[in-house]
């Protein structure tokens, strides 16, 4: 197993623990004072971002306070403290964005176990929440996983990261024990209509879409909303 090596700090009333399994680094954000075990929601990052983001850290401690969720952000390959000048490039590759996809998946995997054996984490309750970037990595990890019970991947569409909706390469057939929202956006400028569509009608499972205004780069309280009530639901 990879090393796993940890530091932790008392932040606003919750555990924060900074972490690296390897060469992943991640952050976990723990209520603190109150026994778990507590449902554990993996909040992805889109590109050109980090798990410190606003984007993740944001809903992570609200969530963690609100719901007593631990709440996990991981570093992508390429970013934040592996950053490299272009993570694009891999996904201008086909073969290195579904290398890149894979590796996700397997991180994903090992931290959910890695923080099960070393803190008060119910992998019994497993959810999901990518942005972008962040979701179309999620669809293979939360799939090739198997025990996430929800998750939410918005602003996502198949392609090179996620795979097709049907045939060789793709995933979604790991998806029909989970209850999926996806997130489109009126305006998205990066997906296309059609690569949402793919992807939601390809989801074997329980599942729903919503629609909310604004381009791809509009991430605001809507869609974090929607996530939230997602997961409040079925996680």
């Amino acid at each position: 197993m990879a090393e796993f090596e940890a530091s932790e700090r008392e932040n606003g009333g919750l555990r924060e623990v900074s972490f690296r399994l390897g060469e992943a680094p991640g952050l976990l954000w723990l209520p603190d004072g109150i026994e778990g075990p507590f449902p554990l929601v993996l909040i992805q990052h889109p590109g050109m971002s980090r798990k410190e983001d606003p984007i993740v850290s944001g809903p992570a401690r609200a969530w963690a306070t609100t719901h007593r969720w631990a709440c996990l952000g991981l570093d992508a390959p390429g970013h934040g403290e592996r950053a490299v000048a272009d993570p694009f490039a891999a996904m201008r590759d086909p073969e290195q964005a579904a290398a890149m996809a894979a590796q996700f998946a397997g991180e994903v995997a090992a931290a959910i176990d890695a923080l099960a054996e070393r803190y008060p984490v119910d992998t019994g309750r497993l959810g999901y929440y990518g942005y972008s970037l962040g979701a179309m990595l999620g669809v293979p990890a939360v799939a090739g996983d198997g025990r996430f019970r929800a998750a939410v991947f918005a602003a996502a569409g198949t392609g090179s990261l996620s795979g097709p909706a049907e045939g060789e390469g793709s995933h979604l057939a790991g998806l029909a024990e989970v209850v999926v929202r996806v997130i489109a956006k009126e305006r998205d400028e990066v997906v296309s209509p059609d690569a949402t569509m793919e992807l939601y009608a390809g989801i074997p499972g329980d599942k729903d879409l919503v629609t909310l205004p604004g381009g791809h780069f509009a991430i605001g309280d809507d869609v974090v909303g929607a996530a939230e009530e997602w997961l409040v639901a079925n996680v």
